[in-house]
């Protein structure tokens, strides 16, 4: 096999394991990134919730001062139903009274469902604070596992990327170039061998002058439908 070729099959696997780990790292801020969006959602929930308990308060508080109101209005009209002087007059008050004391009954009704309202409303938002508080607890634990891998993974690629250059330096610069622009679309095959008279790549059977200039040269050979570079299998090395 082509000296160079077999350079690039071992950066190739160099840049595989750096795709695993740059995909890990990934998957560690998609994860954190969820976290994140839980808790941003159920403080928006909380809040919500809050603001629903103020406004509710606020109505029962309106509708109480006109409780105290009507029950203020219904003493008058007591005393002024005292001190009429004939029936007409007597009549007229009484039907105020029976407005009043209406509205007396439906204020309070209102203010006993405004109240249920609110005691529902309290144990909405300690639900919301319990699950929100949990939710920091859990986003802390997993952030210091996520940081301590997130450092693992960069000390990693690291090494990985040292061990490449030291690579690299032997290998032609016009097929590396070949090779990185390969990379850019087969992420991690650019090289790949020939199995059942077919590249690997892109499983288009190839030529026998193909398999010829393989199997019997040490020339490069590219796929002709895919454009990787191929090699005979059974000659790749362990890092291959």
């Amino acid at each position: 096999m082509n000296r160079d070729l077999k350079n690039l099959l071992k950066v190739q696997s160099l840049d595989r394991n750096i795709a695993r780990l740059e995909e890990e790292m990934d998957k560690i801020e998609q994860k954190e990134q969820k976290i994140l969006e839980v808790i941003a959602t159920k403080q928006a929930q909380l809040k919500a919730a809050q603001e629903e308990k103020e406004e509710i308060e606020k109505d029962k508080l309106f509708k109480e001062g006109l409780l105290t109101d009507t029950l203020e209005n219904l003493k008058k009209l007591e005393v002024k139903l005292n001190s009429t002087t004939t029936e007409k007059q007597a009549n007229a008050v009484n039907i105020e009274i029976d407005i009043a004391k209406t509205n007396k009954n439906v204020l309070e009704e209102k203010i006993i469902s405004l109240e249920e309202d609110i005691d529902a409303k309290e144990k909405d938002i300690k639900e919301l604070e319990d699950r929100y508080i949990q939710l920091q607890k859990t986003l802390k634990e997993h952030k210091a596992k996520f940081d301590e891998r997130r450092k693992e993974i960069t000390l990693e690629i690291e090494e990985i990327k040292k061990h490449k250059e030291e690579l690299l330096g032997d290998i032609d610069k016009e097929l590396l170039k070949k090779y990185e622009k390969l990379n850019r679309w087969t992420k991690g095959t650019s090289i790949v061998p020939v199995r059942q008279d077919a590249c690997y790549g892109c499983f288009m059977k190839l030529t026998p002058q193909i398999l010829t200039l393989i199997e019997d040269t040490d020339e490069l050979v590219y796929c002709p439908n895919c454009g990787r570079m191929l090699y005979k299998e059974e000659e790749a090395d362990d890092d291959s």
